[in-house]
C-alpha cells in the first residue's frame, strides 16, 4: 500500500508541527501544534476530509490547536500521559507508551522518544513503513528512548539543529556560561521536557539554589505516580523523589528558575520577565 506524506507546517523553521499522512481512502493528521516562535496558526482547512489525528507529545508546538481537532469531532491518537493535556471533549483513543495497536486495518507502532514525559514516536506500517517523530534525543539519562523499526520515508523533528555536538559537550557549554553570569537567571521550560531533567542536572554539579513553578512541579507528581517508570529512568525517579520537597516550594528569589513555559511567551516565566523589566 503506498502512502503520501505532506508537511503543512514547520518547514525549515522553528514552527508548529503539523503533516498530513494520506494512503488508499485515509487521511491522517499527524501532531497540530501552534507557535512557539512563529506567528503561523493552525489552518482548520488541514481537517478537510480528515479521518482522524495522531499528536506525538504535549509540548505546545504539537498539540496548541488540539481545540479545534475536538471542535471537529475527530478521534485523537494520544498516550494517556499526552491526554492529560487535552481540553475537554476530547474523543481520545490511546496510544501505548511502547507497543503497537490496529487503526483502520494499519499497524501503528509506538516508542518512546526520549524528550518529554508522554511522547513517543509514530511508525506506519504502509509504503514500506513510515517514521514520524516530534522532537527526539538518544542521550538523556531521564527520559527513555526506544529505537524504532526501519522505515522507507522517516521525517524526524530537527528544529534546534543537527550539528552532530554531543548532549556532554551542550551541557559543558551551558554550566561554564552559568559560572560568568550574575543575579538570577531564568529557565523558560515546558513542564514535562525540560524541567525536573534540569533540575536533576543542577543537583549532579553542585547548583542547588534553584527552584521551580507549581506547572513545573506538577509534571513531578505525575512523574512520581505508579505510571511514571513508562517514560523515565528509575535511578532518575529515585534522585527526582530525594528533591520532591525541595521542588513543592516556588521560590521566586532562587538564583536557578525554571518556569512554564517554553520561550518565556506566557505563564510564570513571562510573569517573571515582565517583572524584572518593572
Amino acid at each position: 500500500m503506498s502512502a503520501r506524506m505532506r508537511i503543512l507546517s514547520g518547514l525549515g523553521e522553528k514552527g508548529p508541527a503539523c503533516l498530513r499522512l494520506e494512503f488508499f481512502n485515509r487521511r491522517w493528521l499527524l501532531d497540530c501544534g501552534v507557535g512557539p516562535e512563529s506567528d503561523q496558526g493552525f489552518d482548520p482547512a488541514w481537517l478537510n476530509k480528515v479521518n482522524a489525528v495522531f499528536i506525538t507529545h504535549d509540548h505546545i508546538d504539537h498539540i496548541g490547536a488540539a481545540d479545534e481537532i475536538i471542535a471537529a469531532g475527530l478521534p485523537i491518537y494520544c498516550t494517556d500521559v499526552t491526554a492529560r493535556s487535552l481540553p475537554k471533549g476530547a474523543n481520545v483513543i490511546p496510544l501505548p507508551p511502547v507497543g503497537e495497536i490496529q487503526v483502520d486495518g494499519v499497524t501503528v507502532t509506538t516508542g518512546r522518544t526520549g524528550h518529554s514525559f508522554g511522547g513517543v514516536w509514530l511508525h506506519f506500517e504502509i509504503g514500506g513503513g513510515v517514521l514520524y517523530s516530534g522532537d527526539f534525543c538518544q542521550e538523556s539519562d531521564y527520559f527513555l528512548y526506544d529505537a524504532p523499526p526501519d522505515a522507507a520515508t522517516v521525517l524526524l523533528d530537527a528544529s534546534y539543529g543537527m550539528e552532530g555536538l554531543t548532549q556532554n559537550v551542550r551541557i559543558d557549554s551551558l554550566l561554564t556560561t552559568m559560572t560568568k553570569l550574575g543575579g538570577q537567571i531564568l529557565f523558560p521550560v515546558p513542564p514535562s521536557g525540560r524541567a525536573a531533567e534540569m533540575a536533576l542536572l543542577f543537583e549532579r554539579n553542585g547548583l542547588t539554589d534553584w527552584s521551580m513553578d507549581e506547572r513545573c512541579y506538577g509534571q513531578v507528581k505525575q512523574v512520581l505516580d505508579a505510571r511514571g517508570s513508562d517514560y523515565v529512568d528509575g535511578d532518575a525517579i529515585r534522585r527526582l523523589r530525594a528533591v520532591k520537597d525541595k521542588a513543592k516550594h516556588f521560590n521566586p528569589d532562587a538564583r536557578l528558575l525554571l518556569c512554564h513555559a517554553p520561550c518565556a511567551t506566557y505563564g510564570k516565566a513571562r510573569e517573571l520577565i515582565d517583572g524584572w523589566r518593572d
